[in-house]
């Protein structure tokens, strides 16, 4: 198992965990997307409201180094300040070294090599087989943490839900045909080659032009994360 971690905990002066806790996530923000940062999660106690933990996991110890020459610029510096004022403590840190675990993604080599039309068609199974096809092939390519699906719409169908996810980013990604989305309260048409980008939060559903649509999802894979909205898109809604 590649990659290094740390916990540290934080300990603001009595009343002052909300403002500590901002200051932190502001930092866990400026790290998005900082090569080989796999996570920078931020928690608070339940049983105290001023502790505030921050869980990291890097790539391995040059990212993580690479990320702490931030630190050492005049606006880390004054980052350091703001946060150093509102503590109770010193924070208190403990070195990780990662094993192994349902999250974690051990290196290695080798790939497996699935063909889409070899998957099975879900859809009929759910009882939406007039309506396209529905392919999920995480199993068959024993994918780990990333989720893929292949789906097919009919031309002029709408898909009967929408759905939405409590953590999972997906992109969509149109191989064929066209037609329209709806994600929360806008509509928008597609095409070939459009590719979408939506947060966990937005639900979204996809209806195909008369040329029909299809499309590959992906993002991160999450069991038990998708949460269905059955009225998200009512047929006669335009």
């Amino acid at each position: 198992m590649l990659g290094v971690g740390r916990y540290v905990k934080f300990t603001a002066q009595p009343g002052r965990g909300d403002e500590l806790a901002k200051l932190l996530l502001q930092a866990a923000e400026s790290l998005r997307g900082t090569p080989g940062c796999e996570l920078y999660v931020i928690n608070r106690s339940a049983a105290d409201s001023d502790e505030i933990w921050v869980t990291e996991m890097w790539l391995d110890q040059k990212a993580l180094d690479a990320s702490l020459e931030q630190l050492r610029t005049e606006e880390g510096q004054a980052r350091i300040a703001e946060l150093t004022a509102l503590l109770a403590e010193p924070p208190e840190m403990t070195e990780l070294t990662p094993l192994g675990g349902v999250g974690y993604l051990p290196g290695g080599t080798g790939h497996t090599h699935v063909n889409l039309q070899d998957v099975e068609d879900m859809a009929p199974r759910f009882g939406y087989g007039e309506q396209g096809e529905a392919r999920f092939p995480i199993r068959r390519l024993n994918a780990a943490r990333t989720g893929i699906s292949h789906q097919r719409l009919r031309p002029g169908v709408r898909q009967a839900f929408g759905h939405r996810h409590r953590h999972a980013e997906e992109v969509f990604v149109v191989l064929a045909g066209s037609g329209r989305v709806k994600i929360g309260d806008e509509v928008a048409g597609v095409r070939a080659l459009d590719a979408i980008r939506i947060a966990p939060g937005s639900a979204r559903a996809f209806e195909a032009g008369p040329d029909g649509l299809e499309f590959l999802v992906f993002g991160p894979h999450h069991t038990g994360d998708a949460v269905i909205e059955k009225d998200f898109w009512p047929a006669e809604v335009t």
